[in-house]
């Protein structure tokens, strides 16, 4: 492992998940293996010490001191970052992590150039550094589109592919979301076709693991089935609908960003399973139960 630049002193109690987060926005600014926890056996031989600390109850302001280990800490470089009820909590975590590697001086740029000199009153550095333009939060993208290939249960013994698409909005300063969902898929057993169409709306969590998004959700769904089949030279066809709920596992990659992949997996339990006959007599049932996976892209705006 290389050499730490920065060991993070978290002055809170923090869940591992939001400790990453601020692991990986400093090493995004400062280069992998760059920072590490002050816990950690690396710890003493980082260049820097930083002390994160929140100066409000509601977490809208954070106080972000940088300097070495050698300094006393009344000398280190400091960032107070103020955020908005609109900051999502990942991108607090990640402007913190980058105001470290800023203050570090390993970042794209410096908190303050060493050639600075002092102000006339004789304060110090370290009221210097609030003069300069805080680091922003992480442009938020509250709203996911995604397009995904499916495949499902089908008839009672068979499997059935299709297309799925959802939209969901991340609620301001919660972990919770709406999510809408629609869907299409198919399926062919015994000469008969079923097409199924679904539409669904619910609620989700999510929560970031490093770069991976982890989201459950739970939605009310409604389902159409057209089925027809062909024997002996005559058509025949039918509809059914009937509703459900379904449950939804979701994997995103990255978390961040204009688009991510995605990965997914869901159980839909129906109120009813639905028969197809012919002539009087049932050729095919499908069944109340339903499991499917699906793989995507998702677009942030």
């Amino acid at each position: 492992m290389p050499v730490p630049v920065v060991a993070i002193q978290l002055e809170f109690p923090a869940r591992p998940p939001d400790v990453q987060q601020v692991l990986d926005a400093c090493n995004a600014g400062a280069g992998p293996g760059a920072c590490v926890v002050a816990a950690d056996p690396n710890a003493d031989a980082a260049r820097y010490l930083a002390y994160v600390s929140w100066l409000d109850e509601g977490r809208q302001h954070a106080l972000v001191e940088v300097g070495p280990p050698e300094a006393v800490r009344g000398s280190f470089e400091f960032r107070r970052l103020r955020f908005s009820e609109r900051d999502q909590p990942q991108e607090r975590w990640e402007a913190i992590g980058l105001t470290v590697a800023t203050l570090a001086g390993a970042g794209p740029e410096s908190s303050v150039p060493s050639d600075v000199p002092a102000p006339p009153n004789g304060a110090a550095a370290s009221d210097r550094a609030l003069e300069t333009p805080p680091v922003a939060a992480p442009e938020r993208r509250p709203w996911r589109a995604g397009v995904s290939g499916r495949v499902a249960s089908g008839f009672r013994s068979g499997v059935s592919a299709g297309l799925g698409a959802s939209l969901a909005y991340e609620l301001p300063g919660l972990p919770v979301f709406p999510a809408l969902f629609a869907g299409w898929r198919t399926a062919t057993d015994e000469g008969i076709t079923g097409q199924w169409w679904e539409v669904g709306v619910g609620l989700g969590a999510g929560t970031a693991l490093g770069p991976v998004r982890l989201s459950l959700s739970g939605l009310v769904v409604g389902q159409l089935l057209d089925a027809s089949a062909t024997q002996e030279g005559s058509n025949d066809s039918g509809s059914s609908s009937t509703s459900g709920v379904m449950l939804g596992l979701e994997l995103a990659w990255p978390y961040r960003g204009p688009v991510g992949v995605t990965l997914g997996g869901h159980f839909l339990q129906l109120a009813r399973a639905t028969q197809i006959s012919s002539e009087g007599a049932v050729v095919l049932e499908t069944s109340r139960s339903n499991f499917g996976a699906s793989l995507g892209l998702e677009g942030r705006f």
